[in-house]
């Protein structure tokens, strides 16, 4: 069942949202791409979409990567 991004935030004792989006980009740094595919999978479109177009911009490195993986996803 899909969540919103603070619930899920709190459950991973983040403050915010954006710790919780940081989680994800970290989990695809260190390898865990599986990881960072399940976490984004997590959340309700509405907060997918947040992540994609606010949170994750074309930066050319781990960010961009994150971004199509997560596309992707939302292309399943």
């Amino acid at each position: 069942m899909k969540k919103q991004v603070e619930t899920l935030a709190k459950k991973y004792d983040f403050k915010t949202k954006e710790g919780y989006y940081n989680y994800i980009l970290e989990s695809l740094i260190n390898g865990n791409r599986q990881q960072s595919k399940n976490l984004f999978n997590q959340m309700k479109k509405f907060d997918q979409r947040d992540f994609l177009i606010n949170y994750l911009k074309h930066d050319g490195g781990f960010k961009t990567s994150c971004k199509n993986i997560c596309i992707g996803e939302l292309c399943k």
